[in-house]
């Protein structure tokens, strides 16, 4: 748990590099205008993210509704409601 209060405080300021990149590309992806794997990467770490720090994304609007949108495309959202996901850690250390 060392250093997580620092990492929590400064992630807004970290992941808003990723709003900023989102916002110069006016297709909704990381990369031009159909979801990608960077997307699909992104989209995991973010997750991830917001099981750490649940309110990481409040000052980042798009980012957030990035996250909603891509969480809500049905194959994505089936296997985010299954119980294969809901089981699956999020990490090597059992800490979630």
């Amino acid at each position: 748990d060392t250093g997580k209060d620092k990492y929590i405080k400064d992630l807004p300021d970290d992941l808003a590099k990723f709003e900023k990149i989102l916002l110069n590309n006016k297709g909704g992806f990381v990369v031009g205008d159909k979801i990608s794997f960077a997307d699909y990467n992104l989209l995991d770490v973010l997750r991830n993210h917001l099981v750490l720090a649940p309110t990481c994304l409040d000052k980042l609007p798009t980012l957030k509704s990035y996250v909603e949108r891509l969480n809500s495309r049905p194959k994505l959202k089936a296997f985010l409601e299954s119980d294969a996901h809901k089981n699956r850690p999020i990490n090597g250390n059992g800490k979630q």
